[in-house]
């Protein structure tokens, strides 16, 4: 890892925090990735090989640390880890990608109920344009492009594979589970770790025990059901992700435009997902624990169908458009990082 990468300026800081910020914000939208966005802020590669370069030399520095009762050889060793793994941009990254979407859970929970249509076509407008960064990350086209259609395959079809009457578990070994498949998407541009806990029948139990937890905080308690279910998920996610990012880090170094093929057609496949005029009755009927009907749920597995009338086509429109500038303002501002890095 060269010294730029170890070392950040003030400026690297808060660009770094932007940039977990926004991550943090598509991880909890569903058909928005995380991945995607990390793509188009231009440090897709930076965060995979920082995840990859965790191991058990990290594990062992920091037992050593303690064990040793923090002697300056084991922090000098502890330090070095730090640097090798990039642990400043990447600890500012999660860090912030967390707090964004604790904070925004509360708004997508009634985005999503109330203002469907426009908050799906605002979605449609941001992933548009992304995918011309993996097509431009290409170093070869030709027979590739034919993954496109598996891509777009997984993508569209994971949706349509939801039967009635699944019940969603707020077990924590199903909260665990749940947490290492959705961040091994969230990490994948053109996957939502989101979408995923959606068809798995988690997203729901992921929105109420993390609201639940805030509020009851918020009044100067805990609620300890929450915070176990939430604690086995995040538990999850750190195994997903470090498994997963050794993958990915193979993939990107060995078939790389056979890769970005792949994700152009994960990012096809989400436009029909997240196509904002849905039939919610025709959705999967997925009950959680007090036997309501999930609506998130019926919303990813809901049928397509065309806008009722013009105002409602317009309205789309206007939100896919302002979609489309946000999505084009993130490709700018990636575009300006990696030339300065």
């Amino acid at each position: 890892m060269s010294e730029n990468q170890i070392k950040l300026s003030f400026k690297d800081l808060i660009l770094t925090a932007i940039n977990g910020a926004l991550i943090g914000i598509a991880n909890i939208i569903p058909g928005v990735s995380g991945g995607t966005f990390a793509l188009i802020l231009g440090i897709f590669d930076r965060m995979v090989d920082a995840l990859n370069a965790i191991s058990l030399k990290t594990i062992k520095s920091v037992t050593k640390l303690f064990t040793s009762g923090f002697k300056k050889e084991s922090r000098e060793l502890f330090i070095d880890e730090l640097k090798r793994i990039d642990a400043l941009f990447l600890t500012i990254l999660v860090a912030f990608a967390g707090l964004s979407a604790m904070a925004l859970s509360f708004l997508m929970e009634y985005l999503l109920a109330e203002q469907t249509i426009y908050t799906l076509s605002f979605f449609i407008g941001l992933i548009i344009p992304s995918i011309a960064v993996p097509w431009s990350m290409m170093e070869a086209k030709g027979w590739r492009l034919i993954l496109v259609i598996p891509g777009v395959a997984l993508t569209a079809g994971v949706g349509m594979v939801m039967p009635d009457g699944v019940a969603g578990n707020s077990n924590p070994i199903v909260a665990f589970a749940s947490g290492a498949i959705a961040i091994s998407a969230m990490i994948l541009p053109g996957i939502s770790g989101s979408f995923v806990l959606l068809v798995m029948g988690q997203y729901q139990n992921f929105i109420t025990n993390m609201t639940g937890f805030l509020a009851s905080l918020g009044k100067g308690e805990i609620n300890i059901a929450a915070l176990i279910w939430l604690a086995a998920f995040a538990v999850g996610m750190g195994v997903g992700i470090l498994a997963f990012s050794r993958l990915l880090a193979i993939l990107l170094k060995k078939a790389r435009s056979a890769t970005m093929a792949f994700l152009i057609g994960l990012l096809l496949g989400s436009l029909f997902v997240l196509w904002p005029f849905k039939i919610i009755d025709e959705g999967a009927k997925v009950v959680d624990r007090h036997g309501e009907v999930k609506q998130d749920v019926q919303l990813a597995t809901a049928s397509n169908r065309l806008p009722d009338s013009a105002s409602e086509a317009t309205g789309a429109a206007f939100a896919i458009l302002a979609g489309l500038g946000g999505s084009l303002g993130l490709i700018s501002l990636g575009k300006r990082s990696s030339k300065k890095s």
